[in-house]
Parts: C-alpha cells; structure tokens; sequence
C-alpha cells in the first residue's frame, strides 16, 4: 500500500480547538461578557527580571540582530547543561543540547532526525495533541495507546507493550503530561526505557512541566541508566519561565544525536532567536528555581477549581500532583467539542474539548488552572454547576 504524499499528509491534520476556542472568547468580550479562561496551559507569572533586563542590555549589542551559531549560543548550552546534570543526577555536555525555537520545535526535530516515514510512533493517550500532528507531519502513523488508569492516568509499560510491533520506532512520553497533570513514576519510567532500549526503541519525552510537579521530585528519562543509548528530552523555557512569546526550548540527547538534528535545524530556522537565547542563558543563571516560587499558590488554585469541579455530580476528577490541568470526566458526554462550544457561549467558560488528546480522551474537558486566579477559578466552578444543573 503506497504512502500517502506530504500533501495529502498535511492536508489530513486538523488545526487543535485552542485558537478557535479563543477567537470566540475574544468576540465574545468585545460583545461585553466576562468570558472566563480555563483554556489557557500557560502559567499566570511574567518572565524573571533577570530575563527581561537581559533582554533589555541585549538591544544595544550588534550580535542580537545577526544569526547565532546553528546549535544555539555556547554558553546557554553549557550552562543549561550543567543545570539538568544536577536536577538528572546525570552528566550532560554543551554537545548534548540543541537550542530551539519551543518545545514543539524541539520535538519535530527529534522526529525528523530519528523517525522514518515507514515508522510508527506510539503515543501513550491522552496524548498532547501537537506530538500526533507532528508524528502524522513527517509521515510516520501515530498509534494511540490508552492509559489504562483512568483515575491518576499513569503512563505504565503495560499501556505500552500491547502495542509494539516490528514498525515501532519511539514511544513518546509527556511527563508531566499534558493534558492531564500526572506526572511519571520513577520506577515505571526506569522499566519502560529499559525495555524500549532492549527492543531498540526511542524514547522521546517531552518535560515542558517539569518545574510544575508539586508532591515529591521530577523524574527524568534522562535520568535512567544508559539514557543515551534511546532517550531524547524535549524542553522549553515557555512554562517554567514564563516565556511562551520568547519561543525558546531545547532537545538534550548524545550528542552523536544533535550533531543530525542541527542539520535540520539549520534546514527549517537556522537557529533559535538570539534576544530570547540571551534572556533564556539570564534565566537559567540566575532564576533556575523561579517556578517553584510559585508553586503554593498554584496548589491554591488547584484546591478551587477541586472544590468547583467537586460540587458538580456529573464531573469527575482526582487531582494530579503536577502540571496546569484538571482532565475531567463528564458523565454522559459523547461529544465533546460541542460540549466545550456550548459552555463558552452559555457559561463563557473556555475548556478544551478532551477528544483534541485522542479517541481515548473523549468524554472529557481539560481545565487548566494556571492561568485563572483564585476569583475566577472559583466563578468559573459556579458557572460550570449551573450549566450542568440545567442540563
């Protein structure tokens, strides 16, 4: 059976919900309604100030306005380096690190890198619904795994084994996850890169969340024993910095890996934007733990939107330990992106239509609580009971 062309590829994707989600807020408030966003996976603070005055100091140098070497600037990789090999327990050099533009690039990259087009690519589900657009991009077939643990939605080798075949090439991981906050468990981590490097398997795991887990210690892929054998991480400075606009991230695999992927760096943007890798190496200096300074507030807010989501019978939800997110089970729901229509224009809540995860997230709303304050949160809750109550 032949391939389906690139065009046919791309023409097969269907952009995700969030932009049209929030270009009807916007025409909805401009109509004059308190539209409430629960839409949002960004986290409510502003960058650092060290971020922002060295962005401010970088204006007035000439190599701001001129392309930086391919991989990203030397010394934000060695120093980025230097800071996931004590948060990993695992030594990292300059050459394991590629500078990117997000966390979405980053992840392209390892795909176009490592993936062939014959390849398929196993998502544990719900999955980030960016990860099966690219998957389907570069022309691999996307294979959805459901987590099996509906409560917790904890990623565990036996989610994965099920579906391995002689076509498997990597296994993505989003730990946390978006779009449901759980965060993974170290043993079960261990097990499943074990097992993949046993099979020779790649691990791609993306750790945008890794500064929001607020019960216990991040686990890294890369923390595992042997990582470079088959683990790559995808990073970003957008959530834990505050720097969504500044479109910064990174891929961390040996370096015998980024060595290829900045030929396809070079290929698609030649490198990340200087001024934000220049804010980003200031962040990193001098603000690394900047997101855990909000971490106590952040469990506030998850408290509200539990107790909201807690009064309304036909939502379930059982707070995860880390990430942005409520993914939250509606009784009853078989659609629902009309449902998430419905509630904007009727509550003028922003959600997120669990069916953007995957098959296996239908039936559900992702509710992010990081960029809501506590009052919004807490109307948001009563706007949701009401529209359930009324049916």
């Amino acid at each position: 059976m032949a391939e389906p062309s690139a065009r046919a590829r791309i023409r097969s994707l269907d952009l995700p919900p969030f932009d049209p989600l929030n270009v009807r807020a916007a025409e909805l408030r401009a109509a004059g309604h308190p539209v409430i966003s629960l839409g949002q996976a960004v986290p409510f603070f502003p960058p650092p100030d060290s971020a922002i005055a060295a962005a401010r100091e970088a204006l007035g140098r000439p190599e701001v306005h001129r392309y930086v070497t391919d991989p990203g600037l030397p010394g934000l990789r060695a120093l980025l380096a230097d800071r996931l090999a004590s948060a990993f327990g695992t030594p990292i050099a300059r050459d394991d690190l590629v500078i990117s533009a997000g966390g979405n690039h980053a992840f392209t990259l390892a795909l176009t890198t490592l993936v062939d087009a014959s390849d398929e690519v196993i998502l544990p589900a719900p999955y980030f619904t960016n990860h099966q657009m690219a998957v389907i991009a570069v022309g691999a077939t996307a294979i959805e795994a459901p987590v099996a643990d509906r409560t917790t939605f904890a990623v565990r080798w036996s989610d994965i084994e099920p579906h391995l075949t002689a076509r498997t090439r990597a296994v993505v991981l989003c730990n946390p996850s978006n779009p449901t906050g759980a965060p993974l468990d170290a043993a079960d981590g261990h097990l499943i890169v074990e097992r993949l490097a046993e099979r020779g398997v790649v691990v791609i795991s993306d750790e945008t969340y890794m500064q929001f887990v607020y019960d216990g210690v991040h686990w890294s892929a890369a923390s595992a024993p042997g990582w470079r054998r088959n683990v790559v991480i995808v990073g970003t400075f957008s959530k834990a910095f505050g720097m969504m606009g500044w479109r910064v991230g990174f891929l961390l695999a040996d370096a015998a890996i980024c060595e290829q992927a900045v030929k396809v760096q070079d290929a698609m943007i030649i490198c990340a934007p200087a001024i934000s890798q220049m804010a980003a190496e200031a962040a990193v200096r001098g603000s690394w733990s900047y997101a855990l300074s909000f971490h106590d507030e952040l469990r506030r807010r998850r408290a509200v939107l539990a107790a909201g989501v807690g009064a309304i019978p036909k939502l379930r939800w059982t707070p995860t330990s880390a990430g942005l997110f409520a993914f939250a089970r509606v009784d009853g729901c078989g659609d629902s992106a009309a449902l998430s229509k419905d509630l904007l224009e009727r509550a003028h809540v922003v959600t997120i239509p669990g069916a953007a995860f995957g098959v296996s997230g239908e039936g559900y709303l992702r509710l992010s609580y990081g960029y809501a304050d506590a009052a919004e949160l807490h109307e948001a809750g009563e706007r949701l009971r009401r529209f359930f109550a009324e049916g």
